[in-house]
């Protein structure tokens, strides 16, 4: 079993090189396509990748993110991938808490899909308060643990999908057909909030496509309340950009403080696992508690507190 990450990535300068040194303990190839970097970024992956063997710098182009960027490395590269093997979408602020190749090696071969709990880290009021006292603790070359410190479990994604003989990625944002979703999720550790001049950075990366109607997350109104509380679905409706990273500041009591373990996987909060291509395995389960899910399709269910 091998593991193929793609990683699409713009003016994460402060992170790349944290992320895919952590991500080369388990990928055997990161193919890395940067679409546009202006801070420094791609330069740090050309570097890695001449000192770290599974770092591949796939291409750097000035191109609009779209989810289906990641499918030109997976068709480009697909001949050194074989049924069995996985593949990952790796994005550039990401760390894993479980050890993704100990936790795919222990999915049946009968499923394809697995779901990523991510652990949410935000920029906070005492964050902001230290900040204002000593602003070097926030700066880029501190590394992450030290400054991202306040965090909650409210997201869950598609992060693998199992190479198999009838796999396509024609469009979309993923490859077709996943039918089988694996009733586990694995644990990740998500910074996209991690200092003032990041958040302004980040801000000013998006803009322009918020301002389309992309990035629908970064535009919701009342944005820091709606962080515990996930909103409905459709609420997406405020359409304008944030200008400060003032407004991406969270009331720390509404979060955990990371103490370096216990990360329990928030299941009731999070949006239910499913397979995109597997509208009978939906109706068969609908409805039906997460335990009898995990029962009718004959392994045990997620433990709360993660693997």
């Amino acid at each position: 079993m091998r593991i193929h990450s793609i990683c699409v990535v713009k003016n994460e300068n402060d992170i790349i090189v944290e992320t895919l040194t952590a991500a080369a303990a388990w990928s055997d190839f990161i193919y890395v396509y940067d679409n546009g970097s202006t801070d420094g970024t791609w330069a740090k992956v050309l570097d890695l990748a001449g000192r770290v063997p599974q770092v591949v710098a796939f291409a750097s182009e000035d191109r609009p993110f779209r989810e289906d960027l990641r499918r030109e490395p997976f068709n480009r590269r697909r001949d050194q991938s074989a049924p069995g093997d996985w593949w990952c979408k790796l994005d550039a602020d990401e760390i894993y808490i479980d050890s993704p190749r100990e936790f795919l090696a222990g999915v049946p071969a009968r499923f394809d899909v697995v779901w990523a709990a991510m652990f949410q880290y935000y920029f906070t009021d005492k964050d902001a308060a230290q900040f204002a006292r000593a602003p070097d603790l926030y700066s880029d070359e501190v590394p992450l643990e030290q400054k991202c410190k306040y965090y909650v479990n409210n997201w869950s994604a598609i992060r693998f999908f199992r190479d198999k003989p009838d796999l396509r990625w024609e469009s979309g944002a993923r490859p077709y057909p996943l039918t089988r979703a694996y009733p586990r999720r694995i644990r990740l550790k998500h910074y996209q909030y991690r200092s003032p001049r990041q958040i302004e950075m980040r801000l000013a990366t998006r803009r322009e496509a918020m301002s389309r109607g992309g990035f629908k997350h970064e535009r919701r109104g009342r944005w820091a309340q709606g962080i515990v509380a996930r909103p409905a679905r459709g609420r997406h409706d405020d359409t304008r950009a944030p200008e400060s990273w003032t407004e991406r500041i969270v009331d720390s009591s509404r979060l955990t403080f990371d103490t370096g373990s216990d990360y329990v996987i928030a299941e009731a909060a999070l949006p239910r696992i499913s397979a995109p291509n597997a509208p009978l395995l939906c109706r068969a389960t609908a409805g039906i508690s997460r335990a009898a899910r995990a029962a009718w399709l004959g392994v045990r269910g997620p433990r709360r507190e993660g693997a």
